[in-house]
């Protein structure tokens, strides 16, 4: 008996299609779509299947305007994705209106492998008392200064942020969530932030659909 493997939730249906090795087709849950995969079960871990799904997202991104990715190994069976949409439904409802017509763009400060486990920014670090081990967190969650250079250089052009402490290499991330029509402006902006870092490697990348901003729905 198959079950639907889930890719993303939509506000709207497009005719079914092929990608990545992946037959897609809508089905209706409550006032919004899913698509989906019908499948015996969801796919193994692997880098090649995560990067197949991350393609069936974007192709998905390519037909519709509204899309909420799921997490990969979202695997129901058709009462329990109506009961998931169902309970959330506010929820989705506001997410799905939060992210039509926009893509994310993601910030990364990178620093090095020894740095990284050494007690760079975002890293844990001994504390000796109370005050300096609550110090030391308030240091590991805030916002290193070249990602708030980001966030001030775009400000009028994001509708939605997430910041999170990264680990290993990654110190941090910043992920914006602004217009399709923005995306050259937004990389036009960071241009002197990425080139003035002294605090890291800074990345940009980017337009992506909006993984950053959909609920986990799943657990």
């Amino acid at each position: 008996m198959s079950g639907l493997y889930v890719f993303a939730l939509t506000r709207e249906a497009c005719p079914p299609f092929q990608s990545a090795g992946h037959a897609v087709e809508f089905v209706r849950a409550g006032d919004v779509y899913a698509a989906v995969e019908r499948a015996v079960r969801p796919p193994s871990v692997s880098e090649p299947a995560l990067r197949r799904q991350h393609d069936v997202i974007a192709a998905l991104t390519a037909r519709v305007d509204a899309v909420l990715p799921a997490r990969f190994g979202a695997f129901v069976d058709g009462p329990e994705l109506e009961a998931i949409v169902t309970r959330r439904r506010d929820v989705i409802t506001e997410a799905l209106q939060l992210v039509r017509g926009r893509k994310q763009m993601t910030s990364r400060l990178l620093g090095s492998e020894s740095g990284a486990e050494t007690g760079g920014p975002g890293t844990a670090v001994a504390a000796e008392s109370g005050t300096a081990y609550m110090e030391s967190r308030r240091q590991r969650h805030a916002r290193p200064a070249p990602l708030s250079a980001v966030a001030e250089a775009v400000r009028d052009l994001v509708a939605a942020e997430r910041f999170e402490v990264g680990r290993g290499r990654t110190i941090a991330t910043l992920y914006h969530l602004i217009d399709a029509r923005d995306v050259k402006a937004y990389r036009d902006a960071l241009v002197t932030v990425q080139v003035r870092t002294e605090d890291g490697t800074l990345t940009l990348t980017g337009p992506w659909a909006p993984f950053a901003f959909a609920p986990d729905l799943w657990t």
